[in-house]
């Protein structure tokens, strides 16, 4: 016993040992590091008195001044960094001596964080701006260095160290300037760039190795150095004014230039010395080639990646509804396998295809939902099968490869190659290469994901060429056999006062523009009122057996009218012939035969070319339209009709322009509105006429101002006249954050003579004053599908303190309760068609859910009835709280989602209901119905997905419990128990259950693509000095999204990127 105790001393030493050696090396590395406040903490750790601490930081000052001397600077930073954990006198000094060390070893930005801190800590000290000074002359920051060393020189005049390094970075900066003077009017030397490349490109790298601003954008990178200037101004008490707003304005004519090389293009430029925006006049860049914008390639590798993150969603999207597109496909590859088995002899035995046998090798370009790839390995097991992703995100190949085990396919069987398609060869089966193909194929399937709604935005004619000519036999097939791309010209536009309004806007229709073809689906419900103007047209035949498609071509059309309308758009989409037998046909409900088959689910598959200027037409009139293509785009223009094209400035969320056909909503409002002023009107007489406050609504979230215009006219009719605007101002003050929105607000107010009543702020609510008039009515708009998630909570809270009399206002909408039920979705995957495709389900991570097309599709299962999840009362600003209730399954299975949305009354009386309840999930309490009940529309649901262990399995009529609560802006739904994690944001979410290696790519892709797409809109997009280049080299993009061929980009996502700047 008595070894067994030393035994178990001697261990228990050991370990105290071991764990102070641990924490010595965590002191020095804080040391050196610079981190106080840790190092504070492990001072209070050791029950350090004040005496003994400060003993310590004098003597560690010692040493940091004896290692200096002797240039020994990281041992002197950490010795400095303990004489800080004391009370220790003139502190400026030893934050100047870290400066000096970290100048010392060439760590310029932190040398210049320490003279700031010095600075800071005496601000008559000359030193702390010569240490500043020094550091930004490093950093080539000369002129903010010149002004650091003269700052100093006020503080001491006769230094010499300040006057000498001031006329030195003077001299410096003068030079610098005039070679920028001298290099714009010396010689071009563009013809010897060829050579001096490979140099060029190594100076580059080591650059942006050693450059300290860099920020790092994938294996790309550009600088931000001026960004980083007006911080250290800021951080240093300069006072800049802001410059004036970045105008972009984007030229129509661009669209149809294929190849705009040599074009002269005028982008804004920043010019900070005359404070103002000019005009750099340059050859257009290139649309194939980005290799001189660094900004180009930031930006085309953060689209690219959003691309890859979106991918899995829109699978999701086409498999819940087994959209046309899945089932043609399998058709076709079936077709393929009977030709290759051959028709079925008198003697049962089949003969094969005259050319290629069953033993064909196969090629699958984009593997999407994997169900061709399998129907192909389950019926031909001896054939070669080669599967190429087309894509670099590394979940998209792990997920596909996922699928194929769950589904019996064998390594030897299917060959995965993960990269993009133009990277494919023919490799030396024993070589290096071994994610590349080993010999030419027979077959080649280019999956449906490969072809946008236009056919061509994706680059697919480059991506088939490259096929043809590297990869297949002589005798190959090739699916899809063939292409068509058909046409009408169309009339979409804002209401001209036949809306559910009554209003006119057509301001609205100046929005109707877009460097590239915006995608939609014209039979589904997320679409504005459209009508064809003319017939279809045939537009390109693309054959894809032949040996090569042509790159480019045009041709003309003449389009008869054939009602009166405003020419606005071309509407096209394709057909597209797989096999002999299989056709897939995208032609719009409205224009298809009605002995054609009917296209199954809601996706994107039509586009429409906005085009530069809307032309008035009647019937009868004939309209030529010449129509061209290029590597990756389609394009319209109308030859036969003049239309003054102009420059477009402001965009608009499409989005907004459906709110205005959202007839229910508008009714509801409009009811609530005029019974609240009727109350208010009725408390007013009561006041003696010269006490009487004037009326004043507010509305939050005015977006175009529709409700703000209803409201308006509503107090015109309950009795404010023209002589109440005229004494007391606007009679509605709206509300909304986005200044392009607001601009054309503002117009669309005027062609509605309502711009006398109402007051359009652009402003945050929370970042008013107190208003002296106070408001009698807030009408908030800001709400989603899940009720919390546009931040109403907060911002009415603000509104009320703001602009509201405390005790003494009415609120619209009044009251909103939120309702859920839970629901087991993709079970339907388990086996489809055939297939088990679950894996998928691991990627069901939105945030909204149609819920009655999913009931209705199959591939959603209601697991509950109907409970109360929160009720707020926004008239009182009574909030609930978290609470725990009970559920009880009405069926067995899994939960694997809490499906909810919100009824909201939107008078006190309850008299008036707007809801998003779908139509297929009956009421709670069927009183509802009695009511005056308008459904929002379209009408969609808010979701919470559970993932991995958070599912729950459940068994028919056995309760179990659900804590809700919710953060500013979600409703939040756990099972109790769950271990909760505090995010950085403060937000405490349940703790990230188990999950499959491939889901975690997902989230780490997901994660790196919202972290560019931060610092691209703060670098890019939010820096007023970098606003032209960003602007520049989105516009180029979004041209031709896949000109160059070194990305796949979904054209929607440049597109958008590219209309952010006009928002």
């Amino acid at each position: 016993m008595a070894d067994d105790d030393s035994s178990s001393g001697a261990d228990s030493s050991e370990e105290d040992k071991e764990t102070f050696d641990d924490k010595m090396k965590r002191i020095t590395k804080l040391g050196k590091e610079g981190n106080m406040q840790a190092l504070v903490k492990e001072a209070q750790l050791a029950d350090c008195t004040p005496e003994m601490v400060s003993f310590a930081s004098q003597k560690a000052k010692d040493l940091g001044n004896m290692a200096f001397q002797k240039k020994e600077y990281e041992q002197a930073l950490e010795y400095y960094a303990g004489a800080l954990i004391g009370d220790v006198p003139e502190k400026e000094k030893i934050y100047s001596n870290r400066s000096a060390c970290l100048f010392q070893l060439g760590k310029y930005t932190e040398a210049l964080q320490e003279a700031t801190k010095a600075i800071k800590e005496k601000r008559t000290w000359s030193k702390g701006y010569f240490r500043a000074g020094r550091a930004a002359l490093e950093m080539e920051y000369y002129q903010e260095a010149l002004e650091l060393f003269e700052k100093g020189l006020e503080r001491e005049p006769d230094n010499k160290d300040l006057v000498a390094w001031a006329k030195k970075t003077r001299d410096i900066r003068n030079q610098n300037q005039q070679d920028k003077l001298v290099k714009k009017h010396t010689t071009d030397y563009s013809k010897f760039d060829a050579v001096s490349k490979a140099q060029q490109e190594e100076e580059d790298e080591e650059e942006a190795a050693n450059d300290p601003n860099r920020i790092i954008l994938g294996d790309r990178y550009y600088s931000s150095s001026k960004m980083e200037q007006r911080q250290l101004k800021a951080m240093l008490g300069y006072k800049e004014p802001p410059p004036p707003p970045f105008e972009p304005k984007f030229d129509t004519d661009l669209v149809y230039r294929h190849d705009n090389r040599g074009v002269k293009t005028a982008n804004p430029i920043w010019d900070p010395a005359n404070r103002e925006w000019r005009l750099d006049a340059k050859p257009a860049p290139s649309r194939v080639d980005y290799s001189d914008s660094q900004q180009t390639q930031a930006m085309a590798l953060f689209l690219e990646r959003q691309t890859e993150v979106q991918y899995v969603d829109e699978l999701l999207n086409l498999l819940d509804q087994n959209a046309t597109p899945l089932e043609t496909y399998v058709k076709a590859v079936r077709d393929i396998i009977g030709q290759l088995m051959g028709a079925e002899g008198p003697d049962g035995k089949r003969k094969k295809h005259n050319m290629i046998g069953n033993d064909a090798r196969w090629l699958f370009v984009g593997i999407g939902a994997g169900l061709p790839l399998l129907n192909a390995a389950r019926y031909l097991p001896t054939s070669e099968i080669i599967a190429c992703t087309a894509h670099r995100a590394a979940y998209i190949a792990d997920i596909s490869m996922a699928i194929a085990r769950e589904n019996g396919l064998k390594s030897d069987q299917v060959k995965f190659i993960h990269r993009p398609s133009q990277d494919l060869a023919i490799v030396d089966p024993d070589g290096e290469d071994i994610n590349n193909l080993t010999g030419r194929v027979d077959v080649v399937v280019l999956d449906q994901e490969l072809f946008d709604p236009g056919l061509l935005g994706k680059g697919v004619l480059a991506k088939v060429n490259h096929i043809k000519k590297k990869l297949t036999t002589a005798n190959h097939l090739f699916v899809p056999m063939s292409a068509q791309v058909l046409c009408a010209p169309c009339e979409i536009i804002c209401p001209r006062g036949d809306g559910p309004d009554g209003f006119d806007w057509r301001a609205g229709d100046d929005t109707r523009w877009g460097a590239f073809y915006e995608t939609t689906n014209l039979d589904g419900e997320l679409r504005e009122p459209w009508r064809n103007l003319g017939s279809v047209h045939e537009v390109f035949d693309f054959d894809f057996t032949e040996q090569e498609v042509k790159m480019s071509g045009q041709t003309d059309l003449t389009f008869t009218v054939k009602e009166d309308g405003v020419l606005n758009s071309i509407v096209f989409w394709y057909k597209m012939a797989l096999t002999g037998d299989t056709e897939l046909d995208h032609t719009p409900s409205r224009m298809r035969d009605d002995s054609s088959q009917p296209i199954r689910g809601d996706y994107n598959r039509h586009a429409t070319q906005w085009l530069s200027a809307p032309i008035q037409v009647s019937k009868g009139d004939e309209v030529q339209i010449r129509a061209s293509y290029s590597r990756a785009r389609i394009r319209f223009e109308v030859t036969s009709h003049e239309a003054a094209a102009k420059k477009r400035a402001v965009g608009c969320p499409r989005w907004m322009f459906l709110r205005i056909w959202d007839e229910p909503r508008v009714d509801a409002y409009r009811k609530a509105i005029e019974k609240a002023l009727e109350k208010i009107m009725e408390a007013r007489e009561q006041i003696p006429k010269l006490d009487r406050p004037p009326l004043r609504i507010v509305h939050m979230g005015a977006g175009l101002g529709q409700i703000s215009m209803l409201a308006a006219k509503c107090a015109r009719e309950a009795g404010v006249t023209d002589q109440d605007i005229e004494t007391h101002g606007c009679s509605v003050v709206a509300l909304e954050q986005m200044p392009k929105v607001v601009k054309l607000a503002r117009r669309i107010f005027h062609d509605n003579d309502a711009d006398k009543d109402i007051f359009l702020c652009n402003e945050d609510v929370r970042k008013l004053p107190s208003q002296p008039q106070r408001a009698q009515l807030i009408v908030s708009e800001q709400f989603d599908p899940g009720l919390l998630g546009e931040g109403i909570l907060v911002l009415l809270n603000a509104a009320r303190i703001k602009m509201c009399n405390a005790f003494d206002h009415q609120v619209i909408p009044s009251r909103a309760t939120i309702w859920a039920a839970a629901f087991e979705f993709g079970e339907h995957l388990n086996s489809f068609q055939g297939f088990n495709l679950s894996m998928l389900n691991h990627y069901r991570t939105g945030l909204m859910a149609d819920v009655d097309t999913a009931l209705a599709d199959g591939s959603a299962r209601q697991m509950s009835n109907v409970f109360e999840v929160l009720k707020f009362d926004f008239e009182k600003n009574e909030l609930p709280g978290a609470h725990t209730i009970t559920i009880t399954p009405t069926e067995t299975g899994k939960i694997t989602a809490i499906v909810f949305w919100w009824e909201m009354h939107m008078d006190m009386e309850g008299d008036i209901i707007l809801t998003n309840w779908p139509d297929a999930v009956p009421p709670a309490d069927f009183s509802m119905l009695e009511k005056d009940l308008h459904r929002v529309s379209p009408l969609r649901q808010a979701v919470t997905h559970f993932q991995g262990t958070y599912v729950k399995e459940v068994v028919k009529g056995e309760p179990i419990e659900l804590d809700v609560g919710y953060e500013k802006a979600w409703p939040q739904f756990v099972w109790p128990g769950t271990e909760m994690v505090q995010k950085e944001s403060g937000e405490r979410i349940p703790k990230p259950p188990p999950l499959p290696r491939h889901r975690l790519y997902f989230e780490k892709l997901k994660s790196e693509t919202e972290k560019l797409e931060q610092q691209l809109q703060g670098a890019l997009m939010y820096d007023e000095e970098m606003l032209g280049d960003g602007y520049a080299a989105a516009e180029r993009i979004a041209l031709e999204p896949n000109g160059n061929p070194n990305y796949m980009i979904d054209p929607n996502n440049a597109n958008f990127f590219h209309m952010m700047f006009f928002l």
